[in-house]
């Protein structure tokens, strides 16, 4: 009887055991699927299933306390101000960073230090004005990079460096005017490219050179009047060029960019249902860039009309050459010195009316030198030969002719008055 009342006592323990287990597995189940209050967390954030949502509470800097296993970290609508070095060392999970609408004015090559599985890097609605360049080094993994809605009015070679994984690049709606070439060059995976109203002017012939998988670029809505024929040959993968609402002006300049866009897209439905239309000249305002033909325009190849003259200046004077080409499109014109492409200084500068200038002339400034005018349909150029006079050396040695004179003199003077006074005293012995 003891014996049975001992084995019904163990195989209840047993059951109460199993029961428990379960009742264990089960809550740590439970716990598993909600918030841990212990976990570690920011204050007032909110930290589920490897995020951390900061979501528009007024901070000022980035939160202390995010847990290193954390994949995606939102801080947007906050006043973050600076990013703080190393803030991000530990978080080598984070693939997502939303840090939109915040007060970031400046970044640099060590705020995103530590970010090593970076997928995507929202920087959107900020008062960001100055990149430096490779301000994005250690984001090898970056696919996404938006940064709309700044104050960008610059882009340095070297800003994207070491994306070459990037996919998609977003700058609508800040103020860029100047973008340097072989700034977009080592973005190869890159297929979306945005710059929508900026107020970029010019477009660089390299400046998309590189961009072989680039299937989306939108330029409209900035101050673009002039297009370079064959800027866009690279672009093999290019299904939507983008161009409306720009100060375009229908010459012979964006004829011959038709011409060289219609070799890869023959129906130039490249444009899709975006109409690139002229503003300029006030005839062919309204004008599509698709309709453009040779029939709207006379082009014609470079003529210099005001030629460089043969001349002679003096070391130490300023240098001026002229030169004027017409043509249309409009020649380029570069100069030459011995058929070496002059670098410009600060003591070699050509003005606007083309005039090449070269002060505190040096003897080396001698030499043949050459106007160069140059358009898509051909090339012209005129030499003229500028000699250089030594003046100071000829001066020199002028001086140095004049001062052997007076010493001359000088010695002659000396020995008047040693003989003088030798005579004198001579005859004065003689007398004695």
């Amino acid at each position: 009887m003891t014996r049975l009342i001992y084995q019904h006592a163990a195989a209840a323990a047993t059951a109460l055991r199993r029961t428990m287990v379960l009742l264990l597995l089960l809550l740590m189940f439970s716990l598993s699927l909600f918030p841990s209050v212990t976990a570690e967390c920011p204050d007032r954030c909110m930290c589920q299933y490897g995020g951390v949502d900061c979501y528009k509470l007024k901070l000022d800097r980035i939160p202390d306390r995010i847990p290193p296993d954390t994949k995606e970290l939102l801080l947007f609508g906050n006043k973050i101000e600076n990013i703080e070095t190393g803030v991000f060392n530990n978080l080598t999970s984070l693939k997502h960073l939303d840090l939109d609408d915040n007060k970031i004015q400046k970044l640099d090559f060590v705020q995103f230090k530590g970010l090593t599985r970076l997928n995507v890097l929202s920087l959107s609605y900020n008062k960001i004005r100055d990149i430096e360049p490779k301000s994005f080094t250690h984001l090898t993994e970056l696919k996404t990079l938006t940064l709309d809605y700044n104050e960008i009015s610059y882009l340095k070679n070297g800003v994207f460096a070491n994306l070459s994984k990037l996919q998609a690049l977003s700058l609508d709606k800040n103020k860029i005017e100047n973008i340097e070439t072989g700034v977009f060059n080592n973005l190869t995976s890159l297929q979306y490219l945005f710059l929508e109203r900026n107020q970029i002017h010019k477009l660089d012939l390299e400046m998309f050179k590189g961009l072989i998988k680039l299937d989306i670029l939108d330029l409209s809505h900035n101050m673009i009047r002039n297009i370079p024929p064959g800027i866009f040959d690279s672009l093999t993968s290019l299904s939507l060029l983008k161009l409306d609402h720009n100060p375009l002006r229908c010459d012979c300049n964006n004829l011959l960019f038709v011409n060289a866009l219609k070799k890869n897209y023959p129906q130039l439905d490249v444009f899709g249902d975006y109409d690139s239309l002229c503003l300029f000249p006030v005839e062919m305002s309204e004008k599509s860039l698709k309709e453009l033909t040779e029939n709207d325009f006379q082009c014609t190849p470079p003529d210099v009309i005001v030629v460089p003259e043969n001349k002679t200046v003096l070391v130490g004077e300023e240098l001026q050459l002229s030169c004027k080409a017409v043509g249309d499109p409009e020649p380029l014109i570069t100069w030459a010195k011995d058929d070496i492409y002059l670098e410009l200084g600060q003591r070699v500068q050509v003005f606007q009316n083309n005039t090449l200038i070269i002060s505190k002339v040096e003897r080396t400034d001698g030499g043949q030198y050459k106007c160069v005018a140059t358009n898509y349909l051909g090339r012209k150029s005129f030499e003229s030969m500028v000699n250089i006079n030594g003046l100071v050396e000829d001066g020199y040695n002028t001086m140095f002719g004049i001062t052997q004179f007076f010493i001359f003199i000088n010695i002659i003077l000396v020995i008047c008055v040693f003989y003088t006074l030798f005579y004198r005293n001579v005859s004065a012995s003689l007398i004695v």
